[in-house]
């Protein structure tokens, strides 16, 4: 099943500061530093891709120019069973 969120969420998840496909389980505080790192590690394993106005980002160090109406899109990768 492919989740897609519309317009509208996506708007309403960009005024709270996060945007989720799904409900989340865990619950609480979030360490911000080892939500970081993590989230680093896994760009750097290869877990997800960052597209900027149809850009592949892959250097996280090199400046990439933001406009207002740019356009950002992280494509989390999944393991296929069997392949």
């Amino acid at each position: 099943m492919l989740r897609v969120l519309t317009e509208r969420e996506l708007q309403d998840a960009a005024q709270t500061g996060r945007v989720s496909v799904a409900p989340q389980e865990r619950g609480g505080d979030v360490d911000l530093h080892a939500a970081t790192r993590t989230a680093l590690t896994a760009f750097g394993d290869g877990l997800y891709y960052v597209f900027l106005d149809e850009r592949q980002v892959t250097d996280l160090d090199a400046p990439v120019p933001v406009r207002p109406d740019s356009t950002l899109l992280i494509v989390r990768l999944t393991a296929l069973a069997g392949g």
